[in-house]
């Protein structure tokens, strides 16, 4: 017997041979072809028996996570053995994206926070010089307003001066992670910063040319 006869990108390919193919099935049993990640099996002979889930079918859009059995015998296709043909599977990318994007959010809302509330000092000393000014230099609150600026100024400046370095190591691990686990699955480049939403859309990889599953 011969077994499935696979096409990618228009280029047939031989995939069963006949040291482990019962002889029910024939040379040219059916046809699997891929197409921009889009796979379709087809059978080739009305007298062959093509299963897809246990029913019978002649020609059918499949996926990894079906069975798909030839002949009488029930012969079981191993996906494993065809998976250097396969498109390859990238949705497990999108929860990468996802921290990395979280994660990149978290630290930018932190230091707007951050600026956000050093700010404060400032106001705080426009009000004080205001009310300097109103009181003519008797109302003695301006005084009280200075000396909480100035410890707020020196309690951000601390702050600041402990993050100046952990914000951007975050950063840095952060960004280090993201390429290590935000590659290709079949050659192992990373996939750059595009989001996961376009480089799916792109249907395949940008550097292997692997079609991605649909």
């Amino acid at each position: 017997g011969g077994g499935l006869l696979l096409t990618v990108d228009g280029k047939d390919r031989q995939i069963a041979t006949k040291d482990f193919v019962p002889a029910s099935i024939g040379s040219q049993h059916c046809k699997l072809t891929i197409n921009n990640g889009l796979m379709r099996l087809k059978n080739l002979d009305v007298n062959n028996y093509k299963y897809v889930n246990g029913q019978s079918i002649e020609s059918k859009a499949v996926t990894m996570e079906d069975k798909i059995e030839l002949g009488s015998d029930h012969y079981l296709i191993d996906w494993t053995l065809l998976k250097p043909f396969l498109p390859i599977d990238i949705r497990p990318l999108k929860k990468v994206w996802d921290h990395y994007e979280a994660e990149n959010l978290k630290i930018q809302i932190k230091e707007r926070k951050f600026n956000a509330l050093r700010s404060a000092t400032g106001l705080i000393t426009m009000l004080a010089i205001a009310l300097s000014i109103a009181g003519g230099g008797r109302n003695k609150w301006y005084l009280a307003l200075y000396a909480i600026a100035i410890i707020v100024s020196v309690a951000f400046f601390i702050k600041a001066y402990m993050d100046s370095s952990k914000l951007p190591q975050k950063r840095q691990e952060l960004s280090k992670q993201f390429q290590r686990d935000y590659v290709c699955p079949h050659c192992g480049h990373f996939m750059g910063n595009q989001p996961y939403d376009i480089l799916a859309q792109n249907g395949c990889c940008p550097y292997c040319k692997k079609h991605f599953i649909q």
